[in-house]
């Protein structure tokens, strides 16, 4: 399974909260996308430098977030059987509660049907 990725602007921000204690919005969204895979359906590489992810189709509150170990956080969303039917999910993303991108992954398209419910995990490690 394709490694998540943090992206650079949130690495900026997690510095400047440490620097000044300035605001950090929680993670509250996962994005997902149709635009994360290339001709081949073979995965893009994820960029630090994101901002957004390359085709967002839809954006839900998570289903769950997770600490599972000391260096890293899990979001989980879900597409539930009456969303995207007929879309080739290719990219994921956590974002904060602002809307601003947080990490991403990519991964080879998975081409949703009416009667599948996807969840998608995201894993970040700091």
């Amino acid at each position: 399974m394709a490694e998540a990725i943090t992206v650079d602007a949130y690495r900026k921000r997690l510095a400047k909260h440490m620097a000044d204690n300035s605001t950090l919005a929680p993670i509250f969204y996962m994005a997902f996308g149709d635009g994360g895979h290339n001709a081949d359906q073979t995965p893009k590489s994820p960029s630090a430098t994101a901002t957004s992810l390359a085709h967002e189709v839809l954006r839900k509150p998570l289903a769950s977030i997770t600490q599972e170990d000391l260096f890293s956080t899990t979001g989980k969303g879900s597409v539930e059987a009456n969303e995207l039917i007929g879309s080739a999910i290719s990219e994921a993303a956590l974002l904060d509660s602002s809307g601003l991108l947080i990490g991403l992954k990519t991964f080879a398209p998975k081409h949703k049907e009416s009667d599948e419910r996807y969840e998608i995990s995201i894993k970040l490690r700091f």
